[in-house]
């Protein structure tokens, strides 16, 4: 199509050259400047008010509730959820509707040292149906696709981040990485996405949900923490939303329990996130899906020799173990082991050493898609690849294909946590983010599922929602959420059922790379990228080494 092939032109030398000089942007980036990024514009229906803090840059009014497209049944209410222990599920309500795309702008940032927050608005837009979804669990109450706020009113103010009109959502997001214009954008974009969806269909019992975002610079922890302060004391969140930030682990550490704050939709660069009872993640973690993409090389490739590009940092390191591990149980050889950094230069002299060892097959695990991009194009220079190919994680994304080109086609495949791309996802990026067209990632995808589980919990919570009754819920034995078909995905949080094989802890889908035309096709199929003919669904059959930590309420919860 010509708007594939203009995308193409215009956008091609930009990426690639800020593939091969990411350490100039992140020392540009870390040091203090603005990011300049900007939020789709909509309709002009958002009206923005003055910061209320110097890190605020947009801080808008939330729109009065919806009471258009609201289904006639209200959600489970508080009082069920006490001693239930049924199994409930998360169907994501979205919007496809054809009304004009209505979508926050975002002002120019001011930068300190708690980061630059960005308060991003629902906007209404033309009354939306919710999707359907898979339905519920065996045995849970159908969830109400919206939930109108009860005759004698919804309680005002009941917990942190929660009035009578709105709750509000922190995101940490590092818009200072390498390639964070095409990968930390449209992840904020589809985020608040997400939540204009859900207030479109009538929001939460009268409240709107509203995202706030502070950018950490390039995931620098000092900035992190100075962002997750600001949004705990200032912003007073009522929970942590997704966020893409290198700095997920010290904060799943240190801030969440102390703070009591819930992190809904966590990516999971570290194994803690699996294992901290506060973070609820919507993806799988690097370590499992280590074990399951090289289960999948075991058992598809079957390399004799094998090499591994590794991100030099603990988490990924301890991937690549894993890696090493299963292959090595098969009778396979690592003949050669990469270990590059957030900010490579040349690579050209890694890929002559890989040459050298000569595998079969190459395995990744990187997660900085700028760093393997760096190892892709300068193989493409030197005309090398593996002749069984390479394979690995985390670049499940529609720009993928300007990024690497022809050279790899038809001999990569990256595996995902979600299917790609979802008519009910794509339906709601099209019409709340128009921006992200060609640019949606997996990881927007677990925002957006994370976005309706918390919707989906909080109509099962009640009209008068705290983060006490939220982490009752979600720890229930049993209990797991789900998106709809076009995801095909589910999660367990409690501590019990965390590694449940059916659920995204455990299960991904294996993609190949078929075309560098990776922009979805208009009826939301993935394009440049198809489904592995032999082995579409992986699994992490490992035994689980490290068991999730039981949830232990605060005193007075």
């Amino acid at each position: 199509m010509d708007i594939r092939a203009n995308r193409k032109r215009t956008r091609l030398p930009v990426v690639v050259a800020a593939a091969l000089s990411g350490t100039l942007i992140l020392a540009a980036c870390s040091g203090g400047s603005d990011h300049h990024s900007a939020m789709p514009q909509g309709s002009g229906n958002v009206s923005a008010a003055a910061p209320t803090s110097p890190n605020v840059s947009e801080a808008a009014q939330p729109a009065p509730p919806d009471t258009q497209g609201q289904a006639a049944a209200p959600a489970q209410d508080a009082a069920s959820l006490e001693g239930s222990g049924t199994a409930t599920a998360a169907a994501a309500p979205t919007s496809a509707g054809s009304g004009q795309a209505s979508s926050p702008s975002r002002a120019s940032a001011s930068t300190s040292a708690a980061g630059t927050s960005h308060a991003a608005t629902p906007a209404k837009s033309g009354a939306a149906a919710p999707a359907p979804g898979t339905g519920p669990a065996p045995g849970a109450t159908p969830v109400a696709a919206a939930a109108p706020a009860p005759a004698g009113g919804n309680g005002g103010a009941t917990d942190r981040g929660v009035t009578a009109t709105e709750i509000k959502f922190g995101g940490i997001q590092m818009h200072g990485m390498p390639l964070g214009n095409l990968l930390v954008d449209p992840q904020v974009r589809g985020d608040t996405a997400a939540l204009n969806a859900i207030n479109d269909t009538g929001g939460i019992y009268g409240r709107k949900l509203r995202y706030i975002d502070c950018d950490d610079g390039p995931g620098e922890t000092s900035r992190a923490k100075a962002c997750m302060k600001k949004l705990v004391e200032q912003d007073q969140i009522f929970a942590l939303l997704t966020s893409v930030t290198w700095s997920s682990i010290p904060i799943t550490n240190d801030d969440l329990e102390r703070t009591q704050t819930p992190w809904i939709g966590a990516w999971s660069y570290g194994f803690v996130e699996w294992t901290n009872p506060w973070s609820l993640p919507s993806h799988m973690s690097m370590m499992s899906e280590a074990n399951a993409g090289a289960e999948w090389v075991r058992d598809v490739i079957k390399p004799k020799k094998f090499g591994l590009i590794c991100l030099n940092a603990p988490e990924m390191q301890r991937a690549c173990q894993n890696v090493n591990n299963v292959l090595t149980a098969s009778g396979a050889k690592m003949v050669k082991k990469v270990d590059i950094s957030l900010t490579p230069g040349d690579l050209s002299g890694e890929v002559i050493a890989m040459r050298a060892a000569a595998p079969d097959h190459i395995v990744h695990y990187v997660i900085n898609p700028a760093s393997i991009a760096k190892f892709v194009v300068d193989a493409t220079q030197q005309q090398y690849w593996p002749p069984k190919g390479m394979s690995g994680n985390h670049l499940a994304a529609e720009i993928l294909g300007e990024i690497f080109g022809d050279w790899p086609v038809n001999r990569y495949w990256t595996n995902t946590t979600y299917k790609l791309w979802g008519p009910d996802f794509m339906a709601t990026m099209k019409k709340y983010a128009p921006n992200n067209q060609g640019m949606n990632h997996h990881i927007v995808q677990a925002g957006f599922a994370a976005a309706n589980f918390a919707a989906d919990a909080l109509r099962r919570i009640g009209p008068q929602p705290t983060r006490a009754k939220l982490m009752r819920l979600v720890h229930t034995p049993g209990t797991f959420w789900q998106t709809d078909a076009g995801l095909d995905q589910k999660f367990f949080w409690s501590s019990g059922d965390r590694f449940n094989a059916a659920g995204g802890g455990r299960r991904e889908f294996m993609y190949k790379y078929t075309s560098s035309n990776t922009v979805a096709n208009p009826d939301s199929s993935p394009h440049g990228f198809a489904p592995d003919p032999d082995k579409f669904e992986i699994h992490d059959d490992q035994p689980v080494t490290e068991q999730p930590r039981p949830y232990t309420p605060p005193p007075g919860w």
